[in-house]
C-alpha cells in the first residue's frame, strides 16, 4: 500500500485482485483458527502474487483475461487466426499476461458477513428532533386532559363515569411517561465520548508545560442528551487548561511540598436528581482567597472596603469575572481572563450552576450542575399578578416563607439574611411591569441559582411542580430580558419561561 501510495505501483485490476485474494486469505485463516488454534498460517499463494506485481509493476494496470471462447467460434475462426498468429506470438513476447491470482475454496460459514443481520439503525438526529417535538404536544394534551378530569368531577355526578375516565387517564399518563423516557433514552449518550477527547490535550499541556499530569475518568458510561453533550466540550477545555496551567505545580516543587512528582487531573460525572455533576478536579497547589483579593483590588475589579467585606467563597468566584486572571503574564493558555468567563456563560445558557471548591496546598475541583435535557423539563409553577410562569426547577435550590419586615432595602436592591449569607431579591412583578396591589405580610421566595450567582425571586403564590415543554419564541420579538421561551399550560393558556440568567445578571 505505501508503494501503491508512492506512485511506484499503479491501481488496477490485477492489483486489486492481489489485495481481494490476500483479504479473503486473511479471512479464511480466522475463520480456521477459531475453529482450530492450532493451524498454521500460510499466504505464500498471496505473497508470491504481490511480489510479481512488484517485480513487474506494468502487469498491475494490464486488464483481467477474457474469457474463452466457445469451441464453435474458434473453429470458424480458424484460418483468420492463423493468419495473426505471428503478430500474436511478437506481442505476447513483448508483454506476457500475468497469471490470475489463484483463489482459495470457501465455506459456506466464512460469508457470514454477507448475510449478518445488524442490530443498529443511524438515524438523523433532526427526525429524533422531530419525534421529540411531537412527544411534548402529547405531554400537553396529558396535561390538558387532567386539568379536564378536574372540571369533569365538578360538574358531573356519574361516579362509576368518572372513575372510568380517571383510570383511562391515568393509563395514558403512564403510556406518555413511559414513551417520553424511551425517546429521551435514544438521545442519550455517553459522556465518554467527549471526556476521551481530552486524553490527547493533558499530553500536550503536560509536555508544553513541564508536568507530569495523570488523567483519570470516571462516570464515563454516565449518559446525557446530545444536545447538552455537544456544549460541554468547551467548558472542559477551558477547566482542564486552566488546571493543568494554574492549578498543578511542576515535578520539584511537587516534591518539596511532599507530593508525588505526577499530578493527578480528575475528570469525573455522575447522575444527581435529574442533573448532571460534571466535576474537574486536581490536586495541585488550590487557590489562595487573599491572594484573590489582593489582585481583584490591585486591578480594580473591588474597592478595599468592597473586597475585605467578602468571605473566601465569594472571593473564589471572582475567577468568573470577564478579564480577570491571577496570573501576571500572559501566555497562550492563561493569563487573558477569559477562559473561566466562558465556562460561566456556556453553563448560565444551560441553565446550569457552577461550584468552586479549593483548599490552599490540596488542590481545585469546578462542579457544573447541568440539566439532563434542554427541551422537556420539570419547572416549578408559580403566580405573578394573575399569571403563571414556569421557573425551570434545574436553576432552583429551595422556596422560602419570610416575613415581609425581613427584607431589607440597600438603595441598590431588596436583600434577605438567609442562613447568614446575603440573598438578593429580585420580585417578579416588578421586573415584568405588572405591580401586584396586595400587600402581604409573608413573601414567597424562590431561591434560585446560575452559573456563580443566586438570587431569591418573589412570587405572589407557588402553584406546584409541572413537566412542560420548552417552546422557542419568534425572533420578531426580540431579546426579552428575563424571559426564554414559552409553554403551553393544559388548559390551552401559554405561560412564560423564566430566564434565570438574565435576571440574576441585572
Amino acid at each position: 500500500m505505501k508503494e501503491t501510495g508512492a506512485g511506484v505501483l499503479a491501481l488496477g485490476p490485477a492489483l486489486f485482485g492481489a489485495l481481494y485474494g490476500g483479504i479473503n486469505a486473511l479471512r479464511s485463516a480466522l475463520f480456521r483458527f477459531a475453529e482450530s488454534p492450532d493451524t498454521g498460517l500460510d499466504f505464500a499463494v498471496e505473497e508470491s502474487a504481490l511480489e510479481a506485481l512488484r517485480a513487474a509493476p506494468e502487469a498491475a494496470t494490464r486488464p483481467a483475461p477474457e474469457p474463452a471462447t466457445e469451441p464453435a467460434a474458434a473453429t470458424a475462426n480458424a484460418p483468420a487466426a492463423a493468419q495473426t498468429a505471428p503478430a500474436t506470438a511478437t506481442a505476447t513476447t513483448a508483454a506476457p499476461a500475468a497469471d490470475p491470482v489463484p483463489s482459495r475454496s470457501a465455506t459456506p460459514a466464512q460469508f457470514g458477513y454477507i448475510t449478518q443481520k445488524s442490530s443498529t439503525l443511524k438515524v438523523n438526529f433532526e427526525k429524533l428532533d422531530e419525534l421529540l417535538n411531537l412527544m411534548g404536544e402529547l405531554v400537553i394534551q396529558r396535561t390538558a386532559l387532567a386539568t379536564l378530569e378536574k372540571r369533569l368531577r365538578e360538574q358531573v355526578t356519574d361516579r362509576e363515569l368518572l372513575n372510568a375516565f380517571n383510570e383511562t387517564s391515568q393509563l395514558i399518563g403512564k403510556s406518555t411517561d413511559d414513551l417520553r423516557q424511551s425517546i429521551m433514552k435514544v438521545r442519550m449518550l455517553p459522556v465518554k465520548s467527549v471526556f476521551q477527547r481530552f486524553q490527547r490535550l493533558v499530553r500536550d499541556l503536560s509536555v508544553s508545560h513541564g508536568k507530569e499530569v495523570r488523567l483519570l475518568l470516571t462516570g464515563e458510561d454516565t449518559e446525557l442528551d446530545k444536545t447538552v453533550l455537544d456544549e460541554i466540550g468547551e467548558p472542559l477545555l477551558h477547566l482542564i487548561r486552566n488546571a493543568v496551567d494554574h492549578g498543578l505545580e511542576t515535578p520539584a516543587e511537587r516534591r518539596a511540598r511532599g507530593k508525588q512528582a505526577a499530578g493527578t487531573l480528575t475528570l469525573g460525572a455522575r447522575h444527581e436528581s435529574n442533573h448532571i455533576v460534571i466535576s474537574v478536579s486536581d490536586d495541585g497547589g488550590g487557590m489562595d482567597p487573599e491572594e484573590i483579593r489582593k489582585k481583584a483590588v490591585a486591578r480594580g475589579v473591588l474597592e478595599p472596603e468592597a473586597a475585605r467585606a467578602m468571605s473566601e467563597a465569594e472571593l473564589l468566584q471572582l475567577v468568573f469575572v470577564p478579564g480577570f486572571s491571577t496570573r501576571s503574564e500572559v501566555t497562550e493558555t492563561s493569563g487573558r481572563g477569559i477562559g473561566l468567563d466562558v465556562v460561566k456563560k456556556i453553563v448560565s445558557s444551560l441553565n446550569g450552576i457552577i461550584e468552586i471548591e479549593s483548599k490552599v496546598g490540596r488542590g481545585t475541583t469546578f462542579t457544573m450542575m447541568l440539566p439532563l435535557t434542554l427541551a422537556i423539563i420539570t419547572a416549578l409553577m408559580v403566580e405573578v399578578a394573575g399569571e403563571t410562569y414556569a421557573v425551570p426547577l434545574s436553576g432552583v435550590l429551595e422556596s422560602v416563607q419570610v416575613q415581609a419586615e425581613e427584607c431589607h432595602d440597600t438603595g441598590s436592591g431588596e436583600v434577605i439574611m438567609l442562613r447568614d449569607r446575603v440573598l438578593p431579591l429580585y420580585r417578579l412583578d416588578r421586573f415584568f411591569g405588572r405591580e401586584s396591589a396586595e400587600q402581604r405580610e409573608q413573601e414567597y421566595v424562590v431561591v434560585v441559582a446560575s452559573g456563580d450567582k443566586k438570587g431569591g425571586l418573589v412570587v405572589d403564590r407557588l402553584v406546584g411542580q409541572q413537566e412542560i415543554v420548552i417552546k422557542g419564541l419568534d425572533d420578531y420579538l426580540g431579546e426579552l430580558p428575563g424571559i426564554s421561551g414559552g409553554t403551553v399550560l393544559g388548559d390551552g393558556r401559554v405561560s412564560l419561561i423564566i430566564d434565570i440568567p438574565s435576571i440574576l445578571g441585572r
